[in-house]
């Protein structure tokens, strides 16, 4: 029996999701990630090798618009080429039934980690409820073969005490969230896009969802 509160089980589904993002006074990047999830099971592969704590602060980040560099040692990493970052993969692995997680890292020991926290990366791909402060605009349209809503609108808001404006535009279609555009409306060049590039229903299984063995 679900618990009351407690978030409704994930699709089956496998996505392979595209994020493209700029803060000011940093270069472009880029990231593709796949995630898996069934009833309260996911796996996400981030294939740039990122570590955990830059996946979720992506997630996590307030405004929307992913992490943004808060001091110049921030700053400076976003300068450092993907070409230098460890080869390989990081994947984040969960079961919010039981409440555990598994962070495997290629050429690290996997070490374990709250299953919730996790889920956040896995919950990207889904439309959940919308923050907008005014939709302004919406459209039937088809996007990966399926029907979907795209939603125009903005959120406002204060950060740190400063007031800012993003200009957002979302593609939806139950459960999924197809694409997802803010923009911040005060500084140009500083956005982040979420796109799913290709989603296969009911394809997961058990051994897609699976963490390795723990060696000896």
């Amino acid at each position: 029996m679900k618990r009351s509160g407690s978030p409704p089980p994930f699709p089956n589904a496998k996505a392979r999701l595209r994020v493209a993002a700029q803060s000011p006074a940093t270069p472009p990047r880029e990231h593709f990630l796949t995630i898996w999830t069934s009833g309260a099971r996911f796996r996400v592969r981030d294939e740039s090798g990122r570590h955990v704590s830059a996946i979720l602060a992506d997630v996590e980040a307030a405004r929307g618009l992913g992490a943004t560099p808060r001091t110049l040692e921030e700053t400076m990493d976003r300068w450092t080429p993907l070409s230098r970052l460890p080869a390989g993969n990081t994947d984040l692995f969960g079961d919010l039934a039981t409440a555990q997680g598994l962070v495997v890292r290629t050429g690290q020991e996997p070490w374990p980690a709250a299953a919730d926290r996790l889920a956040a990366a896995a919950r990207q791909i889904l439309a959940g409820e919308s923050t907008l402060s005014g939709p302004g605009t919406l459209r039937e349209c088809v996007r990966l073969g399926r029907p979907a809503t795209e939603i125009r609108g903005y959120v406002e808001g204060s950060d740190q005490g400063a007031p800012y404006r993003n200009e957002v535009t979302r593609v939806v279609s139950p459960p999924y969230l197809l694409y997802s555009d803010v923009r911040d409306a005060r500084a140009a060049g500083h956005y982040f896009t979420r796109e799913i590039l290709s989603l296969e229903e009911g394809a997961v299984s058990d051994s897609d969802l699976a963490p390795p063995p723990r060696t000896p």
